[in-house]
């Protein structure tokens, strides 16, 4: 690698960008796996509704229920 940068700057200040660019790496791959993992739980949150809303429909307990079942009127 080289020993000094754009300003001239010797190694030492050369570590100090290589350190904070390896640190705003990281942090951007932990933003990604927790934007993941946030989209994982709402995908599974979602599943979770959509059955219990077919388990009542088929036990025809969502009578009145907001949202469950829209008709035309």
């Amino acid at each position: 690698m080289a020993d000094t940068n754009v300003t001239g700057g010797a190694r030492r200040e050369l570590t100090k960008y290589r350190v904070t660019f390896a640190a705003a790496v990281i942090g951007l791959a932990g933003a990604g796996w927790m934007m993941n993992a946030a989209y994982q739980e709402h995908v599974r949150v979602l599943q979770i509704g959509d059955e219990t809303g077919h388990r009542l429909q088929m036990r025809g307990l969502n009578h009145g229920q907001e949202g469950a079942q829209h008709e035309q009127r």
